[in-house]
């Protein structure tokens, strides 16, 4: 069956041929005819090798002979293989030939544009027309008069030709088409309310978001239109019937600073606020839209009087929109200068933003360990937003955006509505600008001629063919990784534009509600511990440098959490530096007497690290009864300010300058020692070794020649004429083992470093007790400086429980004073806690602290 088929259309081909050579224009006419109905017959006629055939039908002397050819290779050449056959015909001149010499034929020369338009979306037959002298061709059509059909295919075939050949460009811009395009977009803008019109005006708006491909201002400038603006007007009329190219075609201008002036005078600016507030479909190009406006002055006044700062708040509020978040937070930098902006987006919960986004970039970015500079001076132009060399963006008049090139130019007043802001750091407008369906796929079809023969019979895969285009006339731009990369590189944006902005407010010389609240203080020490940036380190130093934010500050416990931040030092002493002023003394007291509960506590704790002058703490800590509060504190290991108030403490310690005093050695001898002395001298030979046989009745045994060497009292015992001269085995009372052998090493000259505290006390005790003063020095160094936070507790309860009381008092100052870690102190003050005396502790901590407080 199908070797009948190819025979029959090969017969078709032979037929044609043969009519041609006899110019049989009926029965050419007749064949073209069956051609046209039949596709699948055509198509087996072209794999015949039928195409050169129709190509040279192209230059036959008769009109409906021409269209029906024109008609069937342009269905043919929408398919890529037909136009491979058709690249080594004539089929280009020939083409302009049929526009050039029957320019009063318009169904010709509208079928010869739509072929033109097909075999465009090939690179090498768009340049094949170029060179052929095409560009000039299609201007005289859409200049001159001619029917919406022809236009249609005219404007189409100029898209594409600019579309695939770069070296056309030159030539369609110098030659005006597209100021033509535009006065025809203008004609049928005033006319939209016939539908029939609508085709041509998508038609149009198609070529002009081709034509901005690349942010040419020369194209931009001829779609303003001869007068008004009118282009721009027209397009802004479908803009805001939310018309999808309308939409791009506002964007890709928006792209083009010099556009972005007359696009605000012709209400782009307001329509866009309008739109991305309500508008969910394209709403990529609408915010990137909006963002683009805020690079100029006069756009930026237009925004902030049509609530476009409210908006652009609202989207940055919504986890749905966080593609969209660095490029609006950068858009909203843009007003940094301007009061009343910052005022309005202060109001409208920019706070609460940067806040939130502080906090996810604590988290989520990764530290940083060098400052997003922010140039004064920039050496080029690095406007995010650019595509093209900045020469398409520079003009005699002046700077106006700050998409140009910022040479001798500083900021105006902070007071000025419309000063521009410091450039900052290049960014991608957002990373999903994207084509996300074929929204170049044509809606083009064959236009109906006022040929009856081809009008009635016009076959349905000839109106719908054009349907299937995909060539490709709005560049986006590309789609950023979205992978981590990406994402840390959004990350890196969002936190310089977060941080320019909170800059700002901190510089402002009245408060911001809110801005020293803990929403705010919290993720920023929280970003500060993580980022390590120091530009967010300065924004923080001057909040607290500001009087106006030192009590909430205080109340919210920020002095805590400062000692956990680099550079602590600098906080507390710009803190200090406030908190020591009459106004803030005033306001300490008052919170102390009257203040919330919640206020109380936590000022109460903030006072040892904020005053520093031994006057003022004994009026807020005595006279004001800070200091009960803190020892209140002390008493519940459950209260949420319990570890504060150990760290409080010990830091009011270290103001008042407590330390421990050193101990007394010389301690009298125990007379008890004598009653274990016998009174007469054994004349017998004394053995070698004593074994001390101790109440426990556990035994040491040591030499007895070094102890009488070593002491006074054990050589009275051991060798003179006391009872347990002589004796082998001695009782000695009121001694622990751990003690006497430490003593032993001691006395022998052994290590002795590494035994208990409690086992180094109690030596020095029986080293006192058998009056061996170069021994007792000896532990009593190593017994001090042995002290630290793993035994100040057990040395205090040994020096409680053996009444020792400067011992005592010389732990509780150690443990005030020595400088350890937090986790240190903290365990260390647990250690107390635990113990069954710990309310004495704290009653000899308040009578060091209160009688230090008490001196003049």
């Amino acid at each position: 069956m199908s070797s009948e088929l190819e025979k029959a259309d090969s017969h078709t081909l032979v037929e044609l041929k043969k009519h041609v050579k006899a110019n049989a224009k009926a029965h050419i006419l007749s064949c073209l005819t069956r051609l046209k109905g039949d596709s699948q017959c055509c198509k087996r006629f072209v794999k015949a090798g039928g195409l050169d055939l129709l190509v040279q039908l192209l230059r036959f002397q008769d009109s409906k002979i021409m269209n029906a050819s024109l008609s069937i290779l342009a269905n043919l050449c929408l398919n890529s293989d037909a136009r491979q056959q058709v690249r080594d015909t004539n089929i280009t001149f020939n083409t302009i030939w049929i526009l050039k010499n029957l320019k009063m034929s318009e169904n010709l020369q509208c079928r010869a544009c739509r072929l033109i338009g097909n075999l465009a979306d090939c690179s090498w037959h768009a340049k094949a027309f170029y060179d052929a002298g095409v560009v000039s061709v299609l201007h005289d059509i859409i200049k001159n008069k001619a029917n919406v059909p022809t236009y249609l295919m005219a404007i189409r075939a100029v898209r594409n030709i600019w579309s695939m050949c770069d070296s056309s460009r030159r030539k369609i811009i110098e030659s005006d088409i597209i100021r033509a395009i535009t006065a025809i977009f203008i004609d049928v803008g005033k006319k939209l309310h016939e539908m029939k019109l609508m085709d041509l005006a998508e038609t149009c708006l198609k070529a002009m978001c081709a034509f901005l491909v690349g942010s040419n201002y020369e194209c931009a400038n001829q779609m303003l239109g001869e007068k008004d603006n009118e282009g721009f007007k027209t397009l802004v009329s479908l803009y805001e019937t939310q018309n999808k190219l309308a939409i791009k075609c506002v964007y890709s201008l928006a792209l083009i600073p010099e556009c972005r002036p007359p696009l605000g005078d012709c209400d782009a600016v307001e329509v866009t606020v309008r739109l991305a507030d309500t508008c969910s479909y394209y709403h990529h190009e609408i915010v990137a839209s909006l963002c683009l406006f805020c690079r100029e002055a006069v756009n930026r006044i237009r925004i902030r009087y049509c609530n476009g700062l409210q908006v652009m708040l609202d989207l940055l509020k919504k986890e749905e929109n966080e593609q969209y978040h660095p490029a609006l937070l950068h858009a909203l930098a843009q007003f940094m200068y301007d009061d009343e902006s910052i005022l309005i987006m202060v109001k409208n919960g920019l706070l609460d933003i940067l806040g939130n986004k502080l906090q996810i970039l604590a988290i989520e970015a990764p530290v940083e360990s060098e400052e997003i500079s922010t140039p004064r001076k920039r050496s080029g132009d690095r406007s995010p937003y650019r595509k093209v060399d900045a020469k398409y963006n520079r003009t005699s008049s002046g700077r106006f955006s700050l998409d140009y090139q910022q040479d001798d130019w500083s900021p105006r007043s902070a007071r000025s509505g419309s000063s521009t802001p410091p450039s900052t750091p290049p960014m991608k407008l957002f990373e999903d600008i994207e084509n996300s369906d074929d929204e170049n796929g044509e809606e083009n079809y064959s236009p109906v001629c006022s040929d009856n023969e081809w009008a009635e019979n016009e076959p349905q895969e000839e109106i719908e063919s054009l349907n299937s285009f995909n060539s490709t006339t709005i560049e986006l731009e590309e789609t950023q990784d979205c992978g981590k990369a990406g994402k840390n590189e959004a990350n890196k944006h969002v936190g310089a534009w977060t941080l320019a902005l909170l800059s700002r407010l901190s510089y402002l010389d009245d408060p911001i509600d809110k801005l020293a609240d803990p929403a705010m203080i919290g993720p920023l020490a929280t970003y500060i511990k993580c980022a390590k940036n120091p530009k967010a380190s300065r924004i923080l130093s001057r909040i607290v440098k500001n009087q106006a934010y030192l009590m909430p500050l205080i109340k919210q416990g920020f002095v805590f959490e400062a000692q956990n931040l680099s550079g602590s030092e600098q906080y507390t002493r710009h803190m200090c530096a406030l908190a020591e002023t009459g106004g803030a003394v005033g306001e300490l007291q008052s919170i102390l007497l009257r203040g919330q509960e919640s206020h109380r506590v936590v000022t109460a704790v903030s006072i040892p690290f904020l005053i520093k002058s031994k006057e003022l703490l004994r009026c807020l800590l005595k006279n004001h009864g800070a200091l009960p509060l803190i020892f209140d504190i002390l008493s519940k290991n459950e209260h949420t300010l319990y570890k504060e108030a150990i760290w409080s403490i010990c830091q009011l310690a270290d103001t008042l300058d407590v330390r421990p005093d050193a101990l007394d050695k010389n301690q009298p001898i125990d007379n008890c020692l004598l009653s274990t002395m016998g009174c007469g001298m054994e004349s017998h030979t004394k053995p070698s070794t004593v074994t001390f046989e101790l109440d426990d009745g556990t035994t040491v045994d040591a030499c007895r020649r070094v102890l009488c060497q070593r002491s006074d009292a054990f050589s009275a015992m051991l060798e003179g004429s006391f009872s347990e001269s002589g004796k082998r085995r001695v009782k000695l009372k009121n001694t622990s083992k751990e003690g006497l052998n430490t003593l032993l090493l001691a006395a022998n000259g052994s290590a002795f470093q590494n035994r208990t505290i409690e086992s180094l006390l109690d030596a020095v005790l029986l080293a006192d007790k058998f009056l061996m003063a170069d021994v007792s020095e000896l532990l009593t160094e190593s017994s001090m400086s042995k002290l630290n936070h793993e035994n100040f507790s057990r040395a205090w309860s040994w020096a409680r429980n053996n009444d020792c009381h400067e011992l005592k008092v010389c732990c509780v100052k150690s443990f005030l004073t020595t400088k350890m870690t937090r986790s240190e102190r903290l365990r260390a003050f647990a250690d107390f806690a635990t113990c069954d005396s710990f309310k004495e502790f704290l009653d000899e901590v308040r009578d060091i602290i209160t009688s230090v407080l008490a001196q003049r």
